[in-house]
């Protein structure tokens, strides 16, 4: 029971919403580690990589959007009730940028919950992809933690990080919002 406590105590605090922006031109910039999803070339070019499957199955990669559009990634769970008010926010900013702009959602579920998952994005009728992730191969790389959610990523069209977010509180949309329209300037 104490174990309990402390693990919801510990989820409580990391999901309580931080802000991470990426070093601006001036600041000195670190080497980033290879992450899953990424390949050695995208790591030195800033360029975001990344391929997975919708609920349905469809394959999704970033180079179908990547020139053309800027990208917002939310990590998310079913059984992350933060993650949930996140992703009902974004399905109401997505009708007013999805032609210039996309956001996916990432399901950091297990292969046995992937029902759960599907249901959840119809039952919500969630206009953007969903992809999943069962096996955690290429979310647990780019995830502070491997499993810390929610938590999103700001992708510009030429797929530089530009910020990411761990968490989410009522409001955070309107955050995002203005992030997505600086990337549209």
């Amino acid at each position: 029971m104490r174990k309990f406590i402390i693990i919801m105590l510990v989820s409580f605090i990391m999901s309580c919403g931080s802000v991470q922006k990426t070093p601006s031109a001036s600041s000195p910039v670190q080497t980033p580690e290879k992450k899953s999803g990424q390949t050695a070339e995208s790591q030195q070019t800033n360029a975001f990589s990344l391929e997975l499957e919708t609920t349905d199955g469809e394959p999704f990669s970033y180079q179908s959007i990547a020139g053309k559009k800027g990208l917002l990634i939310s990590f998310w769970a079913t059984w992350c009730e933060p993650c949930k008010a996140e992703l009902t926010q974004l399905a109401e900013l997505y009708p007013k940028y999805k032609e210039d702009f996309e956001i996916i959602a990432i399901s950091i579920d297990p292969e046995d919950n992937m029902d759960a998952v599907q249901e959840f994005a119809v039952e919500m009728a969630l206009p953007f992809p969903v992809l999943v992730d069962p096996s955690g191969n290429v979310t647990s790389g780019m995830i502070p933690g491997g499993d810390t959610v929610p938590y999103s990523m700001l992708i510009d069209k030429n797929g530089k990080i530009v910020a990411t977010h761990t968490g989410y509180e009522p409001g955070d949309e309107k955050r995002i919002e203005e992030e997505i329209q600086k990337l549209l300037r």
